[in-house]
Order: structure tokens, then sequence, then C-alpha cells
């Protein structure tokens, strides 16, 4: 069984963090997107505010290589999520909702500061039933 990288990515930054990951350690990776790219203004007002309260956006299904993943093939799922005042962006807590119970996730959220509401983010996807394995700020 291998891993899995699932990011989403607004500017760029994530993509390139995630992509890194996956080229260096051999794993499928696959990409969140909106249903409707928001603009700036859209995206990071009423963002951050979803964001702070652990809210999603919609999203396109989620496809590797133009298949739906099925995330319980995977050993492990890499989350690479851009961090909105020091949350996850809205679009990436949808998509962690469509992985199952007790799926494995190591969790690695990118920002210009490299810090994350950590204990808060981490009771969240606890709560979602799913098992944190890593966790790791980056900053870019």
């Amino acid at each position: 069984m291998r891993e899995l990288v699932l990011f989403y990515s607004y500017s760029g930054n994530t993509r390139k963090a995630a992509q890194k990951f996956a080229d260096e350690n051999g794993c499928s990776i696959c990409e969140v997107t909106d249903e409707k790219r928001p603009g700036k203004l859209g995206a990071f007002i009423p963002g951050i505010i979803k964001a702070l309260k652990g809210g999603g956006s919609k999203i396109n299904p989620v496809t590797l290589n133009g298949a739906s993943v099925s995330f319980g093939e995977y050993i492990a799922v890499n989350i690479f999520a851009p961090i909105w005042a020091g949350h996850p962006a809205p679009s990436m807590n949808t998509a962690l909702k469509l992985l199952p119970t007790g799926t494995k996730v190591k969790l690695f959220m990118v920002s210009q500061s490299g810090e994350s509401a950590k204990d808060n983010i981490c009771k969240r996807v606890r709560e979602m039933g799913l098992e944190i394995e890593e966790y790791e700020d980056i900053k870019m």
C-alpha cells in the first residue's frame, strides 16, 4: 500500500510543498479544487471566517488520473493545506470530511508565518475520526 498526497493551494505555495514531498517520497498526488474559484477578496475575507470556525466550501470531486479517489487504498494520506488565520482553508476542511473514519493522516500546514492553531486543528481532525500520525508547520 502506498501513501497519497492530498492538497489544496490557492496561491501555489502549498502546491510546491506538496509536489516536492510527493516526488521525494514516491506518493500519488491529487489536488482539491474549488467548485468555483473565488477572487482574492471573496476567498480570504469570508474564507478566514469559515476557516476559524472549521467550515468548508464547495469543492469539485477529488480525482486521480480521471477516476474518483479511493482513500481506503492508501496506508496514509498526507494532507497539505494552506493556513488562513491559523486554520486550514475551507476547501481542505471539506476534503477532510471525505476521508473514511480511521484514516491515518499526516498534516502539513503551510503558511508564511509557519505557525498554525495546532491544538485546535488536531482536535477537529480527531473529531472527524481521523488518526493523526504526524503534524508539521511549514513556512513558505
